[in-house]
Formats: structure tokens, sequence, C-alpha cells
């Protein structure tokens, strides 16, 4: 049970700094356990990187913000993905640079379709066994 002080700190947290935080999180146990299937230590990655020891480091102990280019950077290099970003069918960008997304729905099909019962079909093929 938590304590009504922590419980008032995280009614006020911002929405937005609670949605950071555990995304953040969650990276940093992914690419964890990326390491962890590869074998690497944080110094192997490092060198496969190109970085410090201590820049590995700052990146899982919460020290560091994490860009687009080092995610991209290290899901190269841990050859998975830790972000998943949904797809849409297509998207349309508007002027302003807005985007817009739809989703294609199943066209009808045309016509009339006869109805074929196949239990008859498979009823005539199948012949009795002579025993």
């Amino acid at each position: 049970m938590r304590s009504k002080i922590a419980q008032r700190i995280i009614d006020e947290t911002p929405k937005e700094v609670r949605i950071f935080v555990r995304k953040y999180g969650d990276i940093v146990v992914r690419i964890n356990q990326l390491i962890r299937e590869k074998g690497y230590s944080q110094k192997d990655l490092a060198d496969k990187l190109q970085k410090r020891p201590s820049e590995i480091s700052k990146w899982l102990s919460g020290d560091h913000n994490f860009t687009l280019r080092s995610l991209a950077k290290l899901e190269a290099e841990l050859d998975a993905e830790i972000i998943y970003v949904p797809k849409k069918d297509s998207f349309h960008v508007q002027r302003g640079g807005q985007v817009k997304a739809t989703a294609s729905k199943a066209k009808p099909v045309a016509g009339n379709l006869p109805f074929i019962d196949t239990r008859k079909k498979v009823a005539e093929l199948e012949e009795p066994v002579a025993a």
C-alpha cells in the first residue's frame, strides 16, 4: 500500500513525465535484454558502437536522453527492434505538414454469386470401402 505522500506525488506528477519515465524504463529494459541475449557486456557494446563505456552506462542508467539516431544505431548493432511503431495502411501528408492516416476498407464483391453446396459433392466422392 502506498503512503499518502507517495500517492500525492504520483497524483501531482504531470502525465507526460509519467509517460516518459515508463517508456524510458521500457527502452532500458529492452536494451539490457538484447545485450544479454547477444552475450555482450556494456564494454562490448561500447566498442561496437565506437562509444566510451561511460556513455553506454549513462544511457542505461537514465542519465541520457536517447535520440532516434542512437536508438537506430542500437537496433542495427543488436539486430532487433527496440521501439515498435504500429503502421497504418496509408499516410497522406497535407499542406501545413499535418499527417492524416487512412485505413482501406474491404471492397464488397459485385454481383450475385451462386451458392454451391459442397457437401453433396464431397458425399459423391466418398465411396464405401469394401472390407
